[in-house]
């Protein structure tokens, strides 16, 4: 008996259906990010965005939207560790994948829950701990884009993300010591900087990650490949 053809299945092999779903979530935490931070340049249009953080947009009347964006990110980055725990069990050094997307939502948490200070006010507790949760967010993902890109080899039918993963982690580590050393020196301009790789590289990458789930069909018994028998 002559087998089914797999040439237009996707390249993806054993998604459980959980991972899909996901994958779905992954994809929607990174356009209400979007959404929001360019909706907050009308809101608080009072911030020039050549010379304010992203996170300056968490104070002041509408501060709860920008601080929900946070949150739902985090979840995000954190749907991507659990899918890739389900999808990849059996694979040597997986466990990195889901503890550095942990450990980017986690960051992205305590960034959206203590708020940084305002544009040349003292730092306060609050925006310290602001900070440090800023640095979790940056490090987490370019971590994971450095794990997936040798985790991924050991597989068959992912290994293709390896080497994107890693082009990521690169431009967003290149961009996050772009806009943090533009900051200290130049100083006007770095906002734009830091808008590339808040606004377009880093939830493009989430959407990405999230589509590679979300894009397999998944079929009443839960996960997708070829037939067994």
């Amino acid at each position: 008996m002559t087998e089914p053809s797999t040439a237009t299945r996707p390249v993806r092999g054993d998604v459980p259906l959980a991972a899909g779903a996901l994958g779905w979530a992954a994809m929607g935490a990174a356009l209400y990010w979007v959404a929001v931070t360019v909706a907050f340049h009308w809101i608080r249009d009072d911030l020039a965005p050549c010379c304010a953080y992203v996170s300056n947009y968490a104070r002041g009347e509408s501060e709860w939207l920008m601080q929900s964006a946070f949150i739902v990110l985090a979840f995000g980055w954190m749907a991507i560790g659990i899918a890739f725990a389900r999808t990849l069990r059996d694979v040597r050094g997986q466990h990195w994948l889901t503890a550095f997307a942990f450990v980017a939502g986690a960051g992205l948490l305590v960034a959206g829950i203590w708020r940084t200070d305002d544009l040349m006010a003292p730092e306060t507790t609050e925006g310290a701990v602001h900070t440090i949760g800023s640095l979790f967010a940056f490090a987490g993902p370019i971590a994971f884009g450095i794990a997936a890109a040798v985790v991924l080899r050991r597989t068959s039918t992912w290994r293709s993300l390896a080497t994107p993963n890693l082009w990521f982690a690169l431009v967003t580590l290149a961009l996050f010591l772009t806009f943090t050393i533009w900051a200290e020196t130049v100083g006007d301009g770095f906002g734009w900087w830091q808008r590339l790789v808040t606004m377009i590289v880093m939830p493009g990458w989430l959407a990405w990650l999230g589509w590679q789930f979300a894009r397999v069909p998944q079929p009443r018994s839960g996960v997708w490949g070829p037939p067994t028998s």
